[in-house]
């Protein structure tokens, strides 16, 4: 298996030159641009990241629905929550209920453990950040001139947009996601692995995929099966059949996509028995989750992955979990508090553990959702709106901060889009998760190109945010 692997991994980065360079050839000028960005992005397997010596890794904890994120977060100074609770209605959290902080906002009393977290300056949070190309204000939406991403207020395609991070073209039309694109980048941190640095615990999305590297989809229970009738710890027929198989494998090739076809099965095999050997090493957490959640199990798994960092040979890591039933459109206040009740354990179950792993400031975890949501009731519940509040995780987190600018909470207000409150966003999805990828150690070069859009909110686009101490 050793050969297989040393094969495999001399052959990785020809192939991916070649392959493009054969796609492009063999395609026509409509198309030129997508093979054009396939090969930059190969040849970016050499872009220097390989020397990076520390160990990091990215959280991405996506809220599927439109978490309404203006009853996670609330305004705590009497003036400001004062306008909240007029335009929230019967929606709004009590006053007495809110869970304060130093800052403008407070916690949403389900929150209790994060809200701890972010007192003892572990958790952040980004007030009214959203899906923007460039800077909204009310006038230029209302007179018809501004430059807004499309299809707002629609689930699939918000999810996408929010994912791929390039509001400025329709979701359809890119191909990769701001997580993948930072994967292609630091794939070369990862030298000897012959998995990608990208995973996630909630099946397909459109935040992982890069333009070259491809994220593995893991089951929570037991990771990525090995194939059963390769596996040799069952039979020693299954021993045979696997030294043939390597063998076969471990032939060169002279057309690359046969070569790609030999190498993509060495990886597989190589790969599932790898993490099969990970998760069987590293279960023993003192930590205790909810068996009976979903997000719990997801994180859990992240973890062990991340224990086993060392066995798969990972400097850089990338991971996506998911929690769906933000939709609240009716009976929202009971359905919320269930569904924090559940991000305020897991997250912190999380934290806990990275804590007995010694990897707080090596672990960064972030929300993200389809949009926030409305301040306007719609019945009992809330309906699609545009900007929320999100927050961030970790011990190099810059915590017990609240980053940007909180929202007028007035209907049909300076940041309200209509007459709905449905808020206008301050900051883009491109400036958060730059920020989250300068810590990953992406450069400011590459910054620019895994958030495209980024130049439209200028060279001063942090706006004074230090996000991350240090």
């Amino acid at each position: 298996m050793s050969n297989l692997r040393s094969k495999y991994q001399d052959r990785r980065r020809e192939f991916l030159k070649q392959g493009a360079c054969v796609a492009l050839l063999g395609s026509g000028t409509a198309a030129m641009s997508g093979k054009l960005q396939l090969i930059s992005s190969a040849m970016a397997q050499s872009s220097g990241y390989s020397d990076l010596t520390d160990y990091k890794a990215l959280v991405c904890v996506f809220l599927y629905g439109g978490a309404d994120s203006f009853s996670m977060f609330v305004p705590t100074s009497d003036a400001e929550y004062n306008q909240y609770a007029a335009s929230r209605s019967s929606l709004s959290v009590p006053q007495r209920d809110i869970l304060g902080t130093d800052s403008a906002l407070g916690f949403h009393p389900s929150l209790s453990r994060l809200h701890s977290l972010y007192k003892d300056g572990n958790v952040a949070l980004m007030s009214n950040v959203g899906n923007l190309v460039t800077p909204v204000t009310r006038g230029a939406l209302l007179n018809n001139t501004a430059e807004i991403p499309s299809d707002l207020f629609a689930h699939n395609h918000q999810q996408a947009q929010w994912m791929k991070g390039h509001s400025s073209l329709p979701a359809s039309i890119v191909q990769s996601g701001w997580g993948g694109r930072m994967a292609d980048l630091l794939q070369d941190a990862n030298a000897g692995s012959v998995l990608p640095p990208s995973f996630s615990l909630f099946g397909s999305n459109s935040w992982l995929p890069g333009n070259t590297i491809q994220p593995l989809a893991l089951n929570t229970n037991n990771g990525l099966s090995l194939m059963s009738y390769l596996d040799t710890g069952t039979s020693a027929n299954n021993s045979a059949r696997s030294a043939l198989h390597d063998s076969v494998l471990g032939q060169n090739y002279s057309h690359p996509l046969k070569q790609q076809a030999a190498d993509t099965i060495a990886r597989a095999k190589l790969g599932s028995g790898q993490l099969r050997s990970v998760i069987s090493a590293n279960q023993n957490f003192e930590t205790g989750y909810n068996k009976g959640s979903r997000l719990a199990k997801q994180l859990r798994m992240v973890a062990t992955l991340i224990a086993g960092r060392d066995q798969l040979n990972m400097k850089r890591q990338v991971f996506f979990v998911g929690l769906g039933g933000w939709d609240t459109h009716d009976h929202q206040t009971p359905r919320l508090s269930g569904l924090l009740t559940e991000l305020d354990s897991s997250l912190a179950d999380f934290y806990a553990t990275m804590d007995e792993l010694s990897l707080t400031d090596s672990v960064t975890t972030f929300t993200a959702s389809d949009f926030g949501r409305t301040l306007t009731i719609n019945g009992d519940g809330s309906d699609h709106g545009w900007g929320g509040h999100q927050l961030v995780m970790g011990g190099a987190v810059n915590g017990n901060n609240l980053f940007g600018q909180l929202p007028d909470f007035e209907i049909a207000g300076d940041d309200d889009s209509g007459d709905k409150g449905r808020i206008i966003p301050k900051l883009s999805i491109n400036q958060y998760g730059a920020l989250l990828g300068e810590w990953m150690g992406i450069s400011g070069s590459d910054i620019a190109t895994v958030f495209p859009d980024l130049v439209n909110f200028g060279s001063d686009w942090k706006d004074g945010m230090e996000l991350f101490n240090g």
